[in-house]
């Protein structure tokens, strides 16, 4: 093994415990904590309404509501809108009145007399989706719609009953309308067909469309706005609500959405576009300035992995790149109420901040205070306030607001946490013994962590490749570290290159290259803590998802300092994903280049190919519905090693796809994961 150059950077992240910690996590309290997001902070920067998910058993209802509490200090949360039904996505009306809001609640409006509330539809004529099945013969699901609900008390009122229902909508600025996304439905016979069992579908055809309506809130009236087949996702209104920019696909496959979406602006009357801003769109949302003079969005780099972020001058077509002066990762834009500036959610090495933008520059900064990692920003019209999901290394994501320069924490929702037995996180950074470039992570050290003590360890290793650990809650079912730390075990969570927080040009410095830079710089991640005396280099083991998932089926094949391994969902064989996964041909343009072009590159950096090099016990665990790495590439792998008589087991999970969101196989591949590790790494 080669030998790196190594430098810590950062010490332990500061953490207090003002409770005895005493239970030490398990599988099912990661998967039982209730899920705090979406915060919306009122025009007026007085309440922050959010919503609270809490888990129910596969097959029953979702359980998710929306919780209201005041930003100026905590203790005051409280349940606002709470249905038989399912409560999500609150938008606070323009004049901080009321609270729209989606539920597939009980709608009054479904039946005929719906007296005293109002909805009709209008330019619809032509359309054969909007026609209601029988809901007792067909058993159809009514979907989110649309409902509004007083501050000042009574109940909600429905606004919308359509076929299908509502994916995300948006008030326009004077509270006038409201832009909703729906999903195109079958029509009647399209319905009788598939009860009939004539239900043949052609590849790449016959496509439900994400189209864009308009709901008059005077009329109490919804119309079609885009008519031409394309697939709307994302969308911002103008100021003056003559225009809407929206992200736009060709269709609305995975791919496509990825590879060939446009930034657009549209008429607000008729639907057409007017100007075309942007050629290739990257992933984050359009945001128009509140003098209506810019648009932030962001724009895919010419690789194709990545995407950075475009302040764009609609007068002169002048765009100013974020990435020019921050040497991370964006994820997501909001403008300040003077347009002067922008709020931006971050990721910086191990990090994730908070940005204050320059509109003019595009130079940035972050802002002093937020001391936890942050997300889903949202501001107060003034600008002088904002809440957004704060998370630390003993708290999960909760409501907390910025004002005055302070950070301040609003709620407590799985309070039971104070109790988990839980250990330090650091930031680490060592030097690449392959080109000497500085490479990051995170590593969790297990409750009473004694320096000089070599303990087993377990090298996590995140998907994408373009997503990044950082310091922060680790006890989800995607990243487990806290769990795996509270039951003995340091946990390495490295981001080699091509994460993210480093920049574009680090997220695609493994282009073509997987399992090669990228595994060295695992491995030396790895050798610096055993150089540190930290992880014991007999007591080893690895595992990850997704690309995750790749690394270590790589790993494994590539080494044998491992003692025990788990492949979720990973990608195996590049051909084959590439020839059968839904962000196909993207998966080729971004990472590998055309297959035919590089079908020996393909098969060099496929782990299927050196199966026989492969003495590690290895855990395969794969979701049967996953469109994003097929099944079958979870099957390759573990095949493969069966029939060379190696140690290996693999477990099936029905209906899941690609991340697991059943409650009940979040328990089970969580223990399995853990119980796979502690019986082939020896006890200390």
């Amino acid at each position: 093994m080669k030998s790196a150059s190594l430098l810590v950077i950062l010490s332990v992240a500061c953490t207090s415990f003002s409770h005895a910690q005493t239970k030490i996590v398990d599988p099912s309290d990661i998967a039982n904590l209730k899920r705090v997001s979406d915060p919306q902070i009122s025009p007026d920067g007085k309440l922050v309404a959010y919503v609270v998910n809490t888990p129910v058993a596969a097959g029953a209802h979702k359980d998710a509501h929306i919780w209201i509490t005041s930003s100026d200090e905590a203790g005051h949360a409280q349940p606002f809108i709470m249905s038989a039904g399912t409560d999500t996505d609150p938008a606070w009306s323009p004049d901080g009145e009321s609270i729209a809001f989606l539920s597939d609640r009980k709608n009054p409006l479904a039946d005929p007399s719906h007296a005293p509330f109002q909805f009709s539809l209008t330019g619809v004529e032509g359309r054969g989706d909007l026609e209601w099945p029988d809901n007792k013969k067909d058993g159809s699901d009514p979907g989110m719609q649309l409902w509004l609900i007083s501050l000042h008390g009574g109940e909600a009122a429905p606004l919308t009953n359509i076929v299908g229902g509502i994916k995300t909508f948006k008030w326009s600025k004077d509270g006038k309308s409201i832009a909703f996304i729906r999903t195109d439905q079958d029509t009647a016979q399209q319905r009788e067909r598939k009860k009939q069992k004539n239900d043949e579908t052609v590849v790449d055809h016959d496509y439900k469309f994400d189209r864009l309506w308009l709901y008059d809130v005077a009329q109490h009236q919804a119309r079609p706005l885009t008519k031409a087949d394309v697939n709307i996702d994302a969308f911002d209104w103008s100021p003056n609500g003559s225009q809407i920019v929206a992200r736009i696909s060709p269709t609305p496959r995975i791919d496509d959405y990825w590879r060939v979406s446009k930034i657009q602006i549209l008429n607000a009357s008729t639907g057409l576009a007017e100007k075309t801003i942007e050629e290739h769109a990257g992933y984050i949302e359009p945001r128009w300035s509140s003098d209506g003079h810019a648009i932030a969005f962001s724009q895919m780099t010419a690789k194709q992995i990545t995407d950075q972020h475009v302040i764009y001058n609609l007068s002169d077509g002048k765009q100013i790149l974020v990435e020019n002066s921050f040497p991370g990762t964006v994820e997501q834009m909001e403008w300040l109420p003077d347009s002067k500036g922008l709020l931006a959610q971050a990721t910086e090495r191990a990090h994730t901040i908070v940005l204050k933008i320059d509109a003019v520059t595009g130079k940035s900064s972050p802002v002093e205070g937020v001391t936890t990692s942050a997300g889903e920003i949202h501001l107060s019209n003034d600008g002088k306030k904002f809440a957004f999901l704060g998370q630390t290394p003993v708290q999960p994501d909760e409501v907390w607001v910025y004002t005055d320069g302070h950070a301040s924490l609003l709620t407590e929702t799985n309070p039971q946490v104070k109790d988990w037995k839980l250990g330090a996180e650091r930031e680490i950074s060592w030097k690449s013994s392959k080109d000497g470039r500085a490479i990051h992570g995170v590593v969790d050290l297990p409750p009473g962590y004694e320096e000089g003590k070599h303990y087993k360890t377990i090298v996590h290793i995140h998907g994408g490749p373009e997503e990044a650990w950082t310091i922060g809650w680790h006890g989800n079912w995607y990243n487990y570290a806290a769990m795996l730390a509270s039951h003995g075990f340091v946990v390495l969570l490295p981001d080699p290159r091509g994460s993210d927080g480093a920049g574009p040009a680090y997220t695609e410095a493994n282009f073509q290259d997987w399992g090669g830079a990228d595994f060295q710089d695992v491995m030396d991640g790895v050798d610096f803590l055993v150089a540190k005396g930290i992880a014991d280099p007999d007591q080893l083991a690895v595992g990850g998802w997704s690309f995750g998932g790749f690394m270590t089926a790589w790993t494994v094949t590539h080494t044998n300092r491992f003692k025990a391994a788990m492949v979720g969902a990973g990608v195996t064989d590049l051909f084959s994903m590439a020839t059968t996964t839904d962000i196909s041909p993207s998966f080729e343009t971004g990472y590998f280049g055309d297959f035919q072009t590089y079908r020996k590159v393909y098969d060099e950096h496929s782990p299927v190919r050196y199966l026989d090099q492969c003495h590690t016990p290895v855990l395969v665990l794969h979701g049967e519905a996953d469109p994003r790495v097929p099944i079958s590439q979870g099957e390759e792998f573990f095949n493969g090693l069966r029939f060379l008589g190696r140690d290996t087991v693999m477990v099936r999970y029905p209906r899941e796809p690609h991340i697991f969101t059943e409650r009940e196989h979040q328990i089970d591949s969580l223990s399995r994961i853990l119980n796979w590790y502690e019986s082939r790494l020896n006890k200390q």
